[in-house]
């Protein structure tokens, strides 16, 4: 079992984070490869490509916090599976069971996650 976490509370933690890494698959499939603007035939002036080159970079952005977050989600979820989990990864206390429900994929207690924040960890 892991540490203050009831079992009750470990099974609505694991099933919202499979509910959420379905969610991330199917976006990351609409979302597809990230494709390159087409040629310049396909774009008629230079406002028109830097809008694409933009679309672009927001989109690659997009597939990678979604790929990102699907790692930190399966990295929970074998986490639920070793017993390791709402363990902080930095101070090795135990994350509050309130953070681990909002945010089910935290790796790290409110405290490191804020010296993470401010570039002090």
């Amino acid at each position: 079992m892991m540490p203050g976490i009831r079992k009750t509370e470990k099974e609505k933690l694991k099933k919202a984070l499979l509910e959420q890494r379905v969610e991330l698959v199917e976006e990351l499939r609409r979302h597809g490869e990230v494709e390159e603007p087409g040629g310049t035939s396909d774009l008629k002036d230079s406002e028109e490509r830097a809008s694409s080159v933009t679309d672009l970079w927001v989109e690659s952005r997009i597939v990678a916090d979604d790929r990102n977050l699907l790692e930190k989600i399966d990295l929970a979820l074998e986490k639920i599976e070793d017993g390791s989990y709402g363990i902080c990864t930095n101070c090795k206390e135990v994350i509050p069971v309130a953070r681990l429900l909002a945010k089910p994929s935290a790796s790290l207690c409110v405290s490191c996650q804020e010296l993470k924040d401010t570039g002090k960890l």
